[in-house]
């Protein structure tokens, strides 16, 4: 899988553990940010095709910075890692762009479905690059 992936959580442990499991499966980390204002500046700089998102960070939550990504670049997949389950917040993710979403604690087997889920040609990338 060579997926170009940034990872935005304001728990470096989340974002250590995200960048670990993907890495593992082959992804490339073209870097982290811990609030949302940061992410947008990251995703301009570097155009990674996934983006791992929580929901609640500062400055700016998941759902606004899904919203803005988007709209800059419509597509770069985000899945959505977050402690909330409610139906209603997931369903405000979904309509904001999120692809997935994971719901924390997660396993790697649900970070590595997520994944083919919303890349399901998992190790093409979709930038041209191998």
């Amino acid at each position: 899988m060579k997926i170009r992936f940034a990872v935005i959580d304001d728990a470096a442990f989340l974002r250590e553990l995200v960048k670990n499991i993907v890495t593992s499966a082959g992804g490339v980390c073209v870097g982290e940010a811990a609030n949302g204002d940061e992410a947008v500046t990251l995703v301009e700089s570097t155009l990674p095709e996934l983006v791992f998102l929580d929901m609640v960070m500062p400055l700016r939550n998941g759902i606004e910075t899904a919203k803005v990504l988007k709209e800059l670049h419509p597509e770069i997949k985000i899945i959505g890692c977050s402690t909330i389950d409610q139906e209603a917040y997931v369903q405000k993710a979904y309509e904001a762009g999120f692809d997935a979403y994971v719901t924390k604690p997660f396993s790697k087997e649900q970070i590595l479905e997520a994944i083919s889920k919303v890349l399901p040609q998992q190790g093409e990338s979709t930038h041209g690059r191998t």
